[in-house]
This record gives C-alpha cells, sequence and structure tokens, in this order.
C-alpha cells in the first residue's frame, strides 16, 4: 500500500438525470493525484478520515493520475482541499 496526496478540482452534485433510479442525493468530488500510479485499470484507492466525510458509493479511475468520487450526501470537501488517499 502506498499513500499519495491528492488535489480536489471538483465537488458537485451529480445531475440525477445521469443515472436514472439512483439517488439524488449524489456528488461527485473529482480529484488530481500528486503522482501516477502504476497499474491504475486494477487498482484500489481507500480515504482516511477526514478526507471526503460522507458516505463513498463508488471510485472510479479514469488516467494514472485522474479519479472519481461518487457519495451518498455532499462531502466538504472544495476545490484546492488536498487529501490523503491510499493505493492498493
Amino acid at each position: 500500500m502506498k499513500r499519495i496526496l491528492a488535489k480536489v478540482e471538483e465537488n458537485r452534485k451529480e445531475d440525477p438525470s445521469s443515472e436514472p433510479g439512483s439517488d439524488p442525493n449524489t456528488w461527485l468530488i473529482e480529484a488530481r493525484l500528486e503522482e501516477d500510479i502504476p497499474n491504475w485499470e486494477s487498482a484500489q484507492l481507500h480515504f482516511e478520515s477526514p478526507g471526503v466525510e460522507a458516505e463513498i458509493i463508488e471510485v472510479t479511475i479514469s488516467e494514472p493520475t485522474r479519479f472519481t468520487v461518487r457519495t451518498r450526501g455532499e462531502s466538504p470537501l472544495k476545490k484546492g482541499d488536498v487529501i490523503h488517499v491510499d493505493v492498493r
């Protein structure tokens, strides 16, 4: 396991029409890691509290340094906040 810093780029409410039947209180946190994750397609990310502070529904890694966290409920994270991410 490796701990990496990530910077929040956006925290926004998910458009309810994008996921029909999903909870209307769903938020998306988009962030960038400070370094590439080797084998990012199969990596698992874990967040240390007080990082996200909302129920995590799903984490999607889209590039070696970018990921999106879908949460139920709004997280207090704002653009520019830095969080610790454990990568497995």
